[in-house]
């Protein structure tokens, strides 16, 4: 039972800082179909900031707590510059953007797959779970939890409170009117992808932490594309992303722990995704200039 509970605990806070990523992104007009490929960039950030560490310490033990935080930190950072390339094909040269969000996913994953076999780096994966074992038991994944449900509960707040948070909902609701009102729509737009793309990262950190312990073989799994699902479901708004996120988490932990004919138990939430996303579709609701490139002179 509590092995099912870390997992649980483990994907909760992958999914719903992944969805919520693509949440923040989405609220501003931009659609992050790219989630996956942040997830993956941070993830790899991650591993390569831990690598160094190793390399470079005497003394393995040493890697604690203090080197998460960096690390994770580190990953954001990485991916927020990475992401400065979909603000260049969705906000400059206008591209659709789901082939955007493709672009990213293939580009992150090409990265990713190229850098985990480079000979004295990793055969396949980076192999880091010696380094800190205490990080993967119950004590620290109901932190990371408590950390997630903090994120979480400030991006709420953020929305329903703020002005900027306002401005935000606007820009991806009627931009013309928040242009009108001498806001400049692709100012709010570029620090949106930013952010979404940093707080993906993070979840790519959490993957490795949570999920694989400690082990990146060029892949977060398919996680972020699961996370987009959830976001749909949850149809953009905070709460309802948090309660599919706990529902989703706690299929794929009991999926995780089930082993049996052709595996079939471990397809089963991905099974479920889907049945959901297209009973939910109907009912989709996204914001209404989500995905339309801005243009003031349509004004």
């Amino acid at each position: 039972m509590e092995a099912i509970f870390s997992l649980a605990l483990g994907f909760f806070v992958v999914f719903t800082l992944a969805a919520i990523s693509g949440m923040f992104s989405e609220r501003s007009g931009v659609v992050n179909l790219g989630i996956e490929g942040f997830m993956t960039i941070g993830a790899l950030a991650y591993v390569s900031f831990c690598f160094m560490v190793k390399k470079t310490s005497n003394n393995v033990e040493d890697f604690h707590v203090l080197y998460l935080l960096i690390g994770a930190l580190f990953s954001m950072v990485v991916t927020g510059l990475f992401s400065l390339l979909q603000t260049l094909m969705v906000l400059k040269l206008k591209t659709d953007q789901i082939i955007s969000g493709t672009v990213i996913n293939l580009l992150a994953q090409g990265i990713a797959l190229f850098i985990v076999h480079i000979q004295g780096f990793g055969t396949g994966g980076t192999i880091l779970g010696s380094l800190s074992p205490k990080l993967i038991s119950l004590n620290y994944f109901i932190a990371y939890a408590i950390f997630t449900m903090l994120v979480t509960v400030t991006i709420g707040l953020y929305f329903t409170f703020t002005k900027v948070g306002t401005r935000h909902i606007a820009a991806g609701e009627n931009p013309q009117a928040l242009d009108a009102a001498g806001v400049k729509v692709n100012r709010y737009r570029f620090v949106c992808i930013i952010i979404s793309g940093a707080i993906a990262g993070l979840a790519g950190t959490m993957f490795v932490v949570t999920q694989s312990l400690q082990n990146f073989n060029g892949s977060v799994q398919g996680l972020g594309f699961i996370a987009l699902a959830i976001m749909i479901i949850g149809q953009w708004r905070v709460s309802l992303i948090v309660m599919f996120c706990i529902i989703f988490s706690i299929m794929f932990s009991i999926g995780q722990r089930i082993t049996g004919w052709n595996s079939l138990p471990r397809a089963l939430p991905f099974i479920m995704s889907i049945v959901v996303m297209v009973i939910a579709s109907k009912w989709s609701s996204p914001p209404q200039a989500s995905g339309v490139p801005f243009d003031k002179t349509l004004r």
